[in-house]
């Protein structure tokens, strides 16, 4: 069980949002929390956190990899969830944004569910590259072979060929990208559950993994604001590609921040 006390375990600081549109040095109005996908790590964002002005950017760094690689992996989404809000604790002074890309989607909805009931809702939950948390799909990527577990991540990109290559390498990152897998894979999500904060969804035009009418569902999942958007790219389309999602997310936070 985690605590307020392991924060600085879970959460990561990318970027400082403490410049204004003029120049002047303000203090940041809210903050965006990322949540990594299958085997991802806080720092995958460290590049597209440098888009942001006037927001402070952070990233999540789940346990059972890089500096956590010895701390054991959790058993569900669920599980993971409880201990993310369990640690945002009291961390209430500005408002957030929560960013999920594929498996980090379903951590950042169950995240913004318990934080909605700690009476703590965001302002809205960007879900990216990931079908509607309610989908069930018979997956069982997480149970093949090294082999085919490897080419199931070529499939999506994101990793260049000489990592995949590396066995060294891979031997450090296959553990966590298949537990990561599993927790995906086996979740399931009550066709009942919503949140209040708007959903806004993004993915990529050639993602192999997202159907678009598939994606679109989410909207079944808030009694509030949604929205869609298809990007040109693949399952990671918003690193070489990610200066519209990062003004959605911008424009979302200013928003909300002027009706409140």
């Amino acid at each position: 069980m985690a605590t307020a006390e392991d924060f600085d375990l879970w959460i990561r600081k990318l970027s400082a949002g403490n410049a204004s549109k003029s120049g002047a040095a303000d203090a940041p109005r809210a903050r965006v929390i990322c949540f990594p996908h299958a085997g991802g790590s806080a720092n995958f964002y460290f590049q597209f956190a440098r888009g942001f002005g006037e927001l402070d950017v952070y990233g999540v760094q789940y346990p059972g990899r890089q500096d956590r690689r010895h701390e054991p992996f959790r058993d569900s989404i669920e599980e993971l969830a409880d201990d993310i809000a369990d640690v945002l604790g009291d961390w209430d002074d500005l408002p957030v944004i929560l960013l999920g890309n594929s498996m980090g989607a379903l951590v950042a909805f169950e995240v913004a569910h318990r934080l909605e009931a700690r009476g703590r809702a965001p302002l809205a939950l960007f879900a990216c590259g990931r079908v509607a948390p309610m989908l069930l799909k018979d997956q069982q990527t997480h149970l093949k072979g090294d082999d085919a577990f490897i080419e199931e991540m070529a499939l999506l990109g994101g990793m260049a060929p000489d990592f995949l290559r590396d066995k060294e390498m891979l031997d450090l990152f296959l553990p966590s990208m298949r537990a990561d897998y599993r927790l995906a894979e086996t979740y399931a999500c009550p066709p009942e559950m919503r949140i209040s904060a708007p959903i806004h969804v993004h993915i990529g035009r050639s993602d192999p993994k997202v159907i678009q009418d598939e994606a679109a569902q989410w909207a079944l999942s808030t009694s509030g604001e949604f929205t869609f958007e298809v990007h040109e790219g693949g399952h990671f389309f918003f690193t070489d590609n990610g200066d519209r999602l990062t003004a959605a997310i911008t424009k979302s936070a200013e928003r909300a921040c002027e009706l409140g």
